[in-house]
């Protein structure tokens, strides 16, 4: 009896995590920018010089994990481990690992208030699908839109339960699937389009969250980073 109530626990939860995506995202990033005394021209080339430009966006998901792959020069990798709810963030050629706790809502200090959750009127297609959109907005501080397909790249929230960092969670309780433009502005000065250009459902290999060996960083930047962002800071190890 013991055995057919396992049997069937094992058949329940592997078709709950059955019905969650797994595979490619790639996402078309646009920036418009509009502040005094800088054009979007030289921001973007500032921001180019810096390393810190990118204009594709690879997402790689797998049972609540996730590795985001970023075509800056600096070739940044961002990987989410649910079984340690941290967000580790890599930049190749720095030998440093900044850190998120997936429990904060934000990657500074600073404690916003909850943002107001607009469920949006108006349908837009994205890769021929109709979508529906909420925004979750701070007033005039900026607001962040979602766009979603509630039947395609359906996501499982509970995967992502403890995710509360940028809302993650409470975005995919809403959409019960994984956006397919996000758009995020700050006080008319930045707006940043994520749009969907392409998606393959496939097999994703543990080894794309594999987190390589860290030690301790230097107290002294550690510190320093840890009451400026809050962020942890470790170092890769040689």
């Amino acid at each position: 009896m013991n055995r057919i109530l396992i049997l069937i626990i094992s058949l329940f939860t592997s078709l709950i995590y059955g019905q969650s995506f797994e595979g490619k995202l790639t996402y078309k990033i646009e920036f418009e920018i509009n502040m005094e005394g800088i054009s979007e021209n030289d921001m973007i080339n500032h921001m180019k010089k810096s390393g810190e430009y990118f204009d594709t966006l690879v997402i790689n998901i797998k049972k609540g994990n996730y590795e985001k792959l970023v075509n800056s020069a600096n070739s940044k990798r961002i990987v989410y481990r649910p079984d340690s709810n941290k967000i580790y963030n890599f930049d190749s050629g720095f030998e440093y690992v900044l850190i998120t706790n997936a429990k904060k809502y934000g990657a500074t200090i600073i404690d916003f208030e909850k943002p107001k959750i607009i469920q949006n009127d108006s349908i837009v297609s994205i890769l021929g699908k109709k979508c529906n959109s909420i925004t979750f907005s701070w007033g005039n501080l900026g607001e962040e839109t979602y766009f979603y397909n509630d039947s395609f790249l359906k996501i499982n929230p509970e995967l992502f339960q403890e995710h509360n960092f940028e809302y993650l969670n409470e975005v995919l309780n809403l959409t019960k699937s994984y956006p397919t433009q996000i758009i995020k502005s700050l006080n008319d000065f930045i707006k940043i389009k994520m749009i969907l250009v392409d998606y393959s459902e496939e097999k994703i290999d543990d080894s794309s969250f594999e987190i390589p060996e860290l030690q301790l960083a230097d107290k002294e930047y550690s510190e320093l980073i840890k009451q400026t962002t809050g962020q942890e800071v470790m170092q890769l190890k040689n």
